[in-house]
């Protein structure tokens, strides 16, 4: 029978699985939906760099007002809830728009603003959920409970390339629809597994916390999704050159359930000989695979490099959760974890931004850049381990 911690687990993974679902599919259908009411195909690219420079400020806000409610009321369900709940709400608003706007047409003028306020809305619980990790994994496993959310968020994102025409196919209202029932349930879900605490805790002084730490957590995230963008892009072109008897894009999506399937050995080794050192061999090995891919190109050559992304690169970024938590105070998860995430979409922003449209990514600038997004996130990972060098300072969290 599984301990009442690991049964905590497994419902944040099941909320984490329910969060990427219902990301995969607003961004199936963001687009579509835009381009269906006449709406210039670049606006959707403008609304997701508008919605990621929004949440960089509003993820480690949400982060430590959710910090601030454990404190006064020993659970973050509150917030958690709201926003759930303020998604799901919004997620039936939009097949609502979509109904109802080949009949008014000034209403498909709402469109884009209810999109954004969707985006936003998940903000205000992404942050808060993801930081419970820190409360459930005892100091021991904390990387390797990390690694349980890492599997179920990146085998749903590796099948979007072959569920995307069933899931237009169904349509925007069932669509939305599924999204916020599968939100909703592992929501209650992880609050069956997690009842909380029924009386206050104790007021006690908050802890400074170091600014380097934070700009070390922002730098990571931002270099991590960098390199991310940067392999999703480079390797199907790759693929493309140098073994065309493979489709590029179902090989990506095995790549990418092969990527996310490792992390479990990962967040093993982790335990077993420390998160950050596992982080920077993963970091290490990622970079000489993509240097050796794109500047010594032949089918031997990717093959090998695609192997060590397989096997390393998780160690990396299903570090870094774990890395955010140990950097920062007990009462301070939620900013902690919320930092990162405002790293990460600061870089998924700028990315996008610079590469628009994407196709301008040749896999000599994919190299390039991926390259510089190694290296800050490696140099924050070392930063780290010369603040923090024994795994033993990560915190036991009941």
């Amino acid at each position: 029978m599984l301990s009442a911690s690991w049964a905590k687990i497994i419902g944040l993974s099941a909320l984490q699985g329910a969060i990427s679902l219902t990301w995969l599919i607003y961004n199936i259908y963001l687009p579509k939906l835009l381009i269906s009411y006449g709406f210039s195909p670049k606006l959707a690219v403008l609304l997701l760099i508008a919605e990621n420079a929004i949440a960089v400020i509003l993820e480690p806000l949400f982060g430590s007002l959710s910090d601030r409610a454990y404190r006064w009321l020993a659970t973050k369900f509150g917030i958690i809830s709201f926003g759930v709940i303020l998604t799901s709400a919004i997620s039936v608003l939009i097949p609502t728009i979509v109904v109802f706007g080949d009949v008014f047409s000034a209403v498909k003028w709402i469109l884009p603003v209810v999109l954004i306020a969707w985006a936003m809305a998940m903000t205000v619980f992404r942050t808060p959920a993801i930081s419970l990790i820190g409360r459930y994994a005892f100091a021991s496993e904390l990387p390797i409970a990390m690694s349980f959310l890492t599997v179920v968020g990146g085998f749903i994102g590796a099948l979007r390339p072959i569920s995307e025409s069933f899931i237009l196919g169904i349509g925007a209202p069932f669509a939305f629809t599924i999204a916020s029932v599968v939100l909703l349930a592992a929501t209650g879900l992880l609050r069956y597994f997690d009842p909380g605490i029924n009386e206050n805790l104790p007021v006690t002084k908050r802890q400074p916390i170091a600014l380097v730490n934070a700009g070390l957590l922002i730098g990571m995230g931002f270099g991590l999704a960098w390199i991310s963008r940067c392999l999703l892009e480079t390797i199907p072109k790759m693929i493309k050159v140098q073994l065309p008897q493979f489709d590029p894009v179902i090989s990506m999506v095995f790549i990418s359930l092969a990527i996310s399937t490792f992390a479990l050995p990962g967040g093993l080794l982790a335990v077993k000989y420390g998160n950050q050192r596992i982080m920077l061999i993963g970091t290490a090995v990622t970079l000489v695979g993509l240097l050796g891919m794109v500047f010594l190109p032949s089918p031997i050559t990717l093959v090998m490099a695609i192997v060590l992304f397989v096997c390393c690169f998780s160690w990396t970024t299903n570090g870094a959760i774990p890395l955010a938590i140990n950097l920062f105070p007990a009462d301070r998860l939620g900013l902690a974890v919320g930092l990162y995430f405002s790293g990460v979409t600061a870089g998924l922003c700028s990315f996008s931004s610079l590469f628009n449209p994407v196709a301008t990514l040749t896999p000599f600038l994919g190299a390039i850049c991926g390259s510089i997004g190694l290296i800050i996130a490696g140099r924050c990972v070392w930063k780290s381990l010369q603040l923090l060098p024994s795994q033993d300072r990560i915190r036991q969290l009941d």
